[in-house]
Order: C-alpha cells, then structure tokens, then sequence
C-alpha cells in the first residue's frame, strides 16, 4: 500500500474513532437527562418487592385493583373516546332542519386543513377524517379529499406555538380558490354532494392566539384580523359555496370560542358545528349521533372587546429610563366579569335601566351564549319544584322528548344573587348569573320523560369581600333560582319575574325566588373553612396591584382599558394592531425600582422568621428501622412519620426536593419505590397504554359529570396496567379569553363548570390509588410570557382578591372538598400477625404549580397562596410540585419550600436551582416538611400494592443503564478496533521485513569487510 493511501486510511479511522468517541459521552451525558422519561415508556423501572421475610398468608396486597387487562381496557377504552367525542360535539345552527342528512349522503369537506387534521387517539397517532368516515360507512369526497393532501406540502396551517414558545407560526395559507377551480376533476367531484367548509384553528403550549395577523398574513386586510376570524381567502371559498349551493355546513374545529359573527352575511350556511373533536362527524351528520354538547365559553361577535381581552398578551415593564426591562405583566382589570358573568350581567342592567349601563346591544355581541346547544329533537321541562334541606337547596325538573328521535338533554341550574348597597359601598361584584348546578339526562326516545334530581349548597351563594370584611360573605335580599338551557335563557328568566311581580312570592315556571332570614350583610358564616375550621381572610393583597377594576355600578367609567401604552418593540407575540402606522406593538408601562426590585428577589412573603427555626434538630441517616411501607394507612401527623424522616440522608433529600420531574426517585433509606408521574390531560403518554382521549375541553362541552367520573377511573385503570403512580393532570385554568394557547387542555370560561368536570376525574383516578397533580396552581391562564424559555422571567398577574377566589382559585377548591376514597393497607393485630384493613382518605393528593407570578411574587414560591390558602384553610397536607422547572431561572428551591411548596419538576441537576445547606436550620425544616408531605402521598398510592410492613422494596437497573453500558462497550470496542487497524496499516509484512533483514545484513557485511582490510 503506497503512503499515500496509509495517511488517508489513517485519516478515515481516526474520524470514526472521534465520532464514536462523541456518541459514548453524548449517550452518557444526555440520556440521563431523559432517563425517567425514556424508562417509563420502555417500561424500564424495574423495581422489585421482596415478600420473601414476610408472611403474606390470607392477605391482600392488590391494595388497588384494575377493572380491566391489557387486552380487554382496549375496548373500553375505545368506546369512552368515543362517548367523548359524541356528546362534546355541539350543534350551534340548524336551520330548516338541514340535519341530519341521509345516509347515502356524501361530503365534501373544503379546506386542506380537512386533509391533514387527526383523531387524537394514542401516542402513535390518529385516524384521518376519511378513515373515521370510512369507518361510519358515511361517504367522503376522496376526490377532493385526495387533492387536498397533495396541496397540503405546500398549504395549510402554521404550527401554531413552536418548540414550547421559542417562536410561533400562526399562518393560515388556505388553499385559494383559483387553485381549486383550476381543477375540473376536483369541482366535478363536489356536484351532487353536501359542502363541508372546515374551518380549523390551532395553538399550543408556550403561545397564545394572535389578536392580530400583523405578523402572520400578507395584506393589510387580514393582518388587521384576528386568528379567530377567517381571513381574506377563507371567506372567498364560504362566499362561493354560499352562491353555489342551497345550503352548506361550516364546521369549527378549534379549542377556543372561534368568531362566527360572519355566519349571519352567509344565509346558506344551514348548519354550524363546533367539532374539537372530529371522531363524532360522520355520526352526526347523518343523525346516527345525535349531538347533546354544550358551549362552555361564550361565542363572543369580537372576542377582542370583551373586558379581559383589553389586557391580554405581549406586556413588557420599562425602567425609569424608558427602556424595556425583562419582566412581563398582565393585569385582570375586568375582575369578576369573565364570560358570561360579564355578558349576561351587563345585559340585564340595560334591560332593567341601571345607572352607567351604557351602550350595550348584546344581540351584536354574543354570537351563541354559555352553555348553549341544540338537538336533533325537541325537549320540554315541566314540573320544577325547589325546596330547602337545611343548607342544601334541591331542584326536580321533569325532561321530556317531544320530538322523533332518542336524544339526550342538559339541565342548568343558575343562581342570581342581591346586588345590594354594601356590595356598591366595599367593591363586591356580583355577576347576573352563575351556574351552580348542572347534570345530563339519559339517552330518551321519543316521548320518553326523566325526572332529574340537582342540588347546590347555600354556601355556593356567597361572595368575597376583599375590602372590608376580607372574607366570604352572605348578602340579606333575594336570591333567584332558575332552570334554563343557557346562561342567556336564565337571566331572561329571572328578569321576566322580576318585571311581572317584584314581591317576595315572586316565582315563574322555572325560577325560585329564596330570601333568607337575615336582614343585613352576614360576614361571619362562611368566614371559617368548610373544610378545616381555619378563618378565612385575604391572602393575596399583594397581587392587587393599582388597577381600577370593573364594576357593574359603574360599566362605563371602569370598563378595562389597556394597562400600558403601545412602544416602540414590534410585537412578536401577537398582540392587536395598535399603532398608528398600522403596526403591532408590545405594550408597555414604567415599573418603579422598588417593583423591579421585587421581581428581581426570591422573596416568598412568608411570615415566617428564619431565626425562630434555628432550633430544629437537624438529624440525618438515623436507622430507626422503619421503611416507607409501615407508613402506609397511617394518619399524617402519626408520631412515626418523625423517626421515618430522621433516617433520610441530606442526598436523599436534596435529590428528591431538586430533580423530581417525570417521576421521584428511588429512596434508599427508606425503601420508597420510583414513581411514574406522567402526563398529559388527555391521557397517559407513559406509564398508561397509549390511548389518548378527546381534549379536556371537550370533555367540558360533554356537561356530563359522571362521564367526567368515569374518564377518571379510566386513567387510574390505565396506571394500575402501565405503572403510572401520578398524573399530571386535570388542568383547571379558565378560559379568561378565547386567545388562550392551552384552552384545549383547560375546560371552560366557568369555574364551577371547571371544578366539577375536575374534581369528578379526581376523584376516579383516586379511586385507583392515583395521585392526581390539579394544575396549574394558579392564574396561569395565558401562555406569553410564562417563564418556560430561555430568556423568560414569568409573567406578573394583578388582579383582586374577589376575582382570584371567586373565579381561578375555586376549581382547586372544589377538588380539594371532592370528598373521600377508601384506602386498602394491612394493619397489625396485637398477635403480631397483619390483617387487612381501610380507611377514607382525601381524594386530592397533588398540586402543580405554575409558572407566572403572583403580583411580584412566583407562584410556586408564594406563601399566601400555598401556606396561606392552599396549606393552612384548605388544611392540605400533600405534595405540592413546580411546573417544568428546568429553564425557570426565577424558580428558586429554597423560596418554594419556605411558601409551602415541595419538589421541583426538573431532570437535570443542574436545573434544580436549590441552595441546600444541609446544615442550615430553616433551609433542614422547610426540607424536612416537603418530604413529610410527598412521602405520605406516595406511601398511601397504588406505589405501595405488593408490599407490606417487613417486604423490601429494591429498584432495578433501568433500561437507560443497560443502554449506556450496552452503547459504552460496543463502541469502545469499536474504537479499539480502528487503532488495531491503524496499527495494522504501518505494520510491516513479511516479505518486507525480510527484505529490510537482508538490507541490514548487507550493510552489516559491508562494515565488517571494511573492518578486515
């Protein structure tokens, strides 16, 4: 081999002898990070009971119990999906009965978006919209349904929010019509058809809708649009199949309230369909599903004038130097009057002629109310009676089908309270109507009636002063009690009795009239938890803020503007159009040094002085002999959990409080297994058995409780059979705007609706030994700004006592007062011997906390919030966890556990932001508190089926390891090959060397013939 080629072979090898180099330490240094992650899916854990020392005779340890097995859960869960989908499907328009259509029917769907949107039904993917329709038997228009996905390469929507918020994409690129009529086979295709126009919209984790297109469209027409409207070419292609056909159907398909004001220029649009979940189509439109959803947000004329849209989005403080800070704000000035609360409210009060109503047309403002939706038949109620049962106030109503075919109905029950001249004097708002009450009736035939049973408690009446009582309050007057099919039909119903009898017998057929026996302001009754005893006052002062916030006594003067003024940044988070040139800006407002200086710290306003903690007893590694399973069944303050806690190592402690995301770890000491903690809302993408479900907003839009129940047990069944212990889930945000990018995982603009549809799934998943992580905790209802990227510093919310109690704070209240599930464990009887046992157990065990602030203030390192409401009045005594922590740099460890808090959801060490002085007093108590609280949660979960008190716990090597080590020798090896080989290449042969032998041998001859002469 000529030199040449040595030095090239030797060039090639050392190349791959790099590169295999890099893959070791990239495998090594990189998997670790997803390591949880990677495992949970693999089904990598292998931990390992050990019963082997114990005698497990005659006793149960299967402590939570599957319903299913991994085969047959597939058609359950095939068919709950399925049940979702069906009755979250709502039918807005139905004019002239233009469905259902026949079965023999076809359907052409406009829109490329049609050919690319997907059934969210696992992990591995979805159906299409023509394999959902193939599998109803119902025909597509394959033709056009074909060409679409063709043209999809080059059209169709943005991705929306990209990579968790770096940077967003929110196109629309529609396919225009010259495009479509360019083609004869695609326009003979949808002769003697039913037109379908699609119109979708998307989002997604880290952005928000844009309120304006400035940076999304190509002409000043649609940039000056919302993303919630149609833009320029989407219209084009509705106005030809309005003047090309005698009626079309429009479908939206989006997790948000999309602006279906253009429906009405558009007489041939017969039909309107809001589909978040497209599984149910084919069903519907051919009448083999009849659709029973209902709104749970209300379809606003222009989403952009509601009073919370006037402070939603791309905010930025400036210093007193003009120039822009890295802090972001929004402030909530419409208070109380979020959705309906704030349409319907305003209605009445021009209806009834109050003071300073103003100009107020709610026809051009509300497109489709709350909870509103239509039936294929026709429902009538009757009967109504409401009586009182102590605090509890039940409602029957009789539901009868009087149409032609079997459908199901929704009764809601809305409760208006006084308005009275304390309330005007302290600043309490009350809205016109708030849901209290709602339930679905079964699937009725024709003819059929049910009588449905409702009730609410008293409690669900009152108010919260923040001003001057600074508690909860119940005002003296009347309160209205009404039945109705909206949110819209109820305050007509309450305002037609009042106009026809203002006495106190004044009733309707569906309204109640309820005047309790007090003549002024109660302030005491509901000043002490329900649940704990502990006296309820403001927590949250500090998030107040110096925004004047709307007040129904004064809508004109205090109806929200925007916080700030448009500056000179180009907004590329979407806010409205705002300048005078036409353009988007980030709005702006001076912050003081001292508010700078707030944001700047890691203060958690904690009440607290570290110096009265300097004598807690700092004890670590003691072998008390206790293992985590002895704990099971035991109650919190039980005097053992002291001595369990005292054999944790600083180690232990740091890594379980600092890096505990998708999963806690190992804990030697004690013999706590690893947990499997997974998301998401609609489903278990590890740790389950990769069945998705239809968005948490559809589940909402269902008005179904007790399938809201059922989706619960769902999962903790889905655990039980995959491994997941947690779940990162339900997601309980309101629905402030239409704009929101994570709406779709969160449920509605309605508290109550949020809560009960939560607390239901709660308590199912609970009932399988899951911990549910309620999130995110809390006033986390947009995604600009949060926190969650690099170069993000969390959002500062203001907003009032009132309106964070009322409204954002209720649905974590609710799952926290859901109520008992029965816990299994083995108890030991005074022979030694153990015997099985239960007890009730709080089904809320888990809280997840959010990114954005607190006025100043992190949320998941406030103390008002977390020690204040969530430890102290609602007495919770389990693990509270950080959002995804690991770019928060303001989320420091040592903040969250002083507020309260316990762990952070992070994977990487270096993330975990936590100052663990392990012989630090305060910083040992704080720590030592947060592993009581995560250790109880987890000791009494579907962790511990299989082990008793004398099993061992031991955790196996994981599949990550194997891979490492498996990667780490194959490519040594490998490595050690190429030396060898390069080696090999400079190695002489043996004709060769003999060659340089007979050379040396010569020249060896030649030196001793010179020497003889």
């Amino acid at each position: 081999m000529s030199k040449g080629r040595k030095i090239i072979g030797t060039c090639i090898r050392s190349i791959l002898i790099i590169v295999f180099a890099i893959i070791i330490v990239a495998v090594n240094s990189i998997l670790p990070n997803y390591a949880r992650m990677v495992d949970s899916m693999l089904g990598g854990i292998n931990t390992k009971i050990d019963n082997s020392d114990v005698d497990t005779t005659g006793l149960d340890l299967q402590y939570n119990k599957a319903d299913y097995d991994a085969d047959s859960i597939k058609t359950a869960e095939a068919d709950l999906h399925q049940r979702i989908a069906d009755e979250g499907t709502i039918l807005l328009e139905n004019e002239d009965g233009f469905l259902p259509q026949t079965a023999d029917a076809t359907f052409s769907f406009f829109s490329v978006n049609s050919a690319t949107v997907a059934a969210n039904d696992s992990m591995m993917g979805g159906r299409s919209l023509a394999d959902i329709f193939d599998s109803a038997n119902v025909s597509i228009n394959k033709t056009l349904f074909d060409y679409y996905k063709e043209q999809s390469e080059n059209y169709g929507l943005g991705a929306g929010s990209i990579s968790y918020g770096d940077a967003e994409d929110f196109s629309i690129n529609e396919v225009p019509l010259s495009e479509l009529q360019a083609n004869n086979e695609v326009m003979n295709s949808i002769k003697d058809t039913v037109p379908v126009y699609f119109l979708k919209r998307v989002a997604g984790e880290g952005r928000d809708m844009p309120r304006s297109m400035y940076n999304h469209a190509d002409n000043a027409q649609d940039q000056a649009k919302t993303y919630l409207e149609p833009d320029s070419t989407e219209l084009e292609i509705i106005s030809y199949l309005n003047d090309n056909f005698d009626g079309f159907i429009l479908v939206s398909n989006s997790n948000a309230a999309l602006d279906l004001d253009f429906v009405k220029d558009y007489p041939n649009i017969k039909a309107v369909i809001s589909a978040t979940a497209i599984e149910s189509l084919p069903y519907i439109l051919t009448g083999q599903v009849n659709p029973s959803g209902r709104t749970v947000d209300t379809f606003a004329a222009n989403p952009l004038e509601s009073p919370a849209a006037m402070n939603f989005g791309d905010y930025q403080y400036s210093d007193s130097n003009g120039d822009l800070t890295k802090y972001n704000y929004v402030t909530y000035e419409e208070g109380i009057y979020v959705g309906y609360k704030y349409y319907e409210t305003r209605y009445e009060d021009v209806t009834l002629g109050r003071e300073n109503a103003g100009d107020f047309d709610y026809d051009s403002e509300v497109v489709y109310p709350f909870g509103y939706g239509l039936s294929f038949t026709t429902f009538e109620w009757s009967d109504m009676k409401t009586s009182w049962d102590g605090d509890t106030c039940n409602i029957e109503i009789t539901v009868t089908n009087t149409g032609d075919v079997a459908g199901k109905d929704v009764v809601e029950i809305y409760a208006q309270s006084p308005y009275t001249d304390y309330d005007i004097e302290n600043g309490v708002e009350k809205a016109s109507v708030q849901l209290v009450a709602y339930d679905k009736t079964n699937e009725l035939a024709a003819g059929e009636s049910q009588t449905m049973s409702l009730s609410f408690d008293k409690s669900q009446l009152k108010a919260y002063d923040a001003n001057n009582a600074k508690t909860y309050i119940f005002d003296a007057g009347d309160y209205y009690i009404t039945a109705a099919k909206n949110a819209h039909e109820a305050v007509n119903n309450i305002i037609n009795t009042k106009l026809e009898d203002t006495t106190d017998e004044a009733t309707s057929e569906f309204v109640s009239v309820y005047t309790p026996d007090i003549t002024e302001v109660d302030t005491v009754t509901y000043s002490k938890d329900s649940y704990s005893g502990e006296e309820i006052t403001n927590q949250l002062d500090d998030a107040k803020g110096d925004a004047t916030y709307l007040t129904r006594n004064d809508w004109v003067g205090t109806f929200p503007t925007h916080d700030g003024t448009a500056s000179a940044q180009i907004s590329t988070w979407g806010n409205e159009i705002n300048g005078d040139d036409g353009a988007s800006y980030t709005y702006t407002k001076t912050a003081s040094d001292e508010l700078i200086a707030q944001l700047d710290s890691f203060e958690s306003g904690t009440t607290v002085d570290p110096e009265t903690l300097s004598d807690t007893e700092i004890v670590y590694d003691k072998d008390n002999g206790l293992k985590l399973i002895d704990m099971r069944g035991l109650d919190y303050d039980d005097p053992l959990w002291e001595d369990l806690l005292d054999e944790l190592s600083a180690d232990e402690i740091y890594n379980a409080i600092g890096v505990s995301g998708y999963g806690i770890e190992y804990i030697k000491s004690i013999e706590k297994p690893f947990n499997i903690d997974a998301d998401t809302a609609s489903g278990l993408i590890y740790g389950g058995t990769s069945a998705m479900f239809p968005s948490a907003m559809t589940m909402a839009q269902c008005w179904n409780p007790s399938l809201a129940r059922e989706y619960g047990t769902m999962i903790g069944n889905e655990g039980l059979i995959g491994g997941a212990d947690g779940w990162y889930a339900p997601s309980m945000n309101i629905h402030r705007t239409p704009f929101s990018g994570r709406n779709g995982e969160y449920y509605s603009e309605d508290a109550f609706l949020s809560g009960t549809v939560a607390s239901n799934e709660v308590m199912g998943a609970a009932s399988k030994g899951m911990y549910t992580y309620i999130k995110h905790f809390a006033f986390n209802d947009q995604e600009n700004h949060r926190g969650d990227r690099d170069g993000q510093y969390s959002i500062a919310t203001w907003l009032n006592e009132q309106s964070a109690r009322e409204i954002y704070l209720l649905p974590f209240e609710m799952c926290m007062k859901a109520g008992d599930v029965t816990l299994n464990y083995v108890e030991k009887q005074d022979d030694g011997s153990y015997t099985n046992a239960s007890k009730e157990i709080r089904a809320s065990q888990a809280v997840m906390t959010s990114f954005n602030r607190v006025g100043a203030t992190w949320a998941g390192g406030d103390y008002g919030l977390i020690t204040g409401i969530l430890r102290n009045e609602w007495a919770f005594d389990g693990l509270v966890m950080t959002d995804n922590a690991n770019t928060g740099v303001f989320m420091d460890g040592y903040q969250m556990t002083e507020a309260g808090a316990d762990v952070k959801l992070t994977t990487l060490p270096s993330a975990a932001r936590y100052n663990f002085d392990k012989n630090d007093a305060a910083t040992y108590y704080y720590a030592r508190q947060a592993m009581h609280h995560m250790l109880y949660i987890i000791a009494n979960s579907k962790a511990m089926n299989g082990a008793m008190p004398g099993s061992h716990i031991k955790d196996g090597t994981r599949i990550t390891t194997h891979i490492m080590r498996i990667v780490t020798v194959v490519f040594v090896l490998l490595i050690l090959l190429e030396i060898y080989k390069i080696f090999r290449l400079f190695k002489p042969t043996a004709k060769k060397l003999a060659k340089l032998q007979a050379k040396a041998e010569k020249r060896a001859a030649k030196k001793a013939a010179k020497k003889a002469k």
